[in-house]
């Protein structure tokens, strides 16, 4: 979702609903439905990562949005994509100093979920 989202900061008249379904149904690779998009709109817009546009059926992305949007993306196309078969193998095959950043990246990652619900 976040990579979608990242292809629509350009538009100053913001995205709407069906055109970023379609996006994301591809980056999935599966169907996507249009009631899981307005639940995740739904829930990306009471985290500030998007706004809705007053009188209208559009959203864009807020300062927040953007730098979180583009900090998923290249953490995914720089770090998870490449070593994608390595994650799914046997995790003794990484190198050492790569398993040690991802297992703190991961700790990092269940700390900020952790403090988001229990902020939420």
């Amino acid at each position: 979702m976040l990579q979608a989202l990242s292809g629509f900061a350009h538009l100053p008249a913001g995205f709407r609903h069906r055109d970023l379904r379609p996006r994301v149904a591809a980056l999935l690779g599966r169907p996507y439905s249009a009631a899981q998009m307005t639940y995740d709109l739904r829930r990306l817009r009471l985290r500030g990562l998007i706004q809705r546009l007053t009188r209208t059926h559009r959203y864009s992305l807020t300062s927040y949005g953007l730098r979180v949007t583009f900090f998923y993306s290249k953490l995914y196309l720089r770090s998870f994509r490449p070593n994608a078969p390595a994650l799914k193998s046997n995790e003794d095959c990484l190198p050492p100093p790569l398993r040690a950043a991802f297992d703190q990246l991961d700790a990092a990652i269940d700390r900020i979920h952790q403090e988001a619900a229990l902020a939420a």
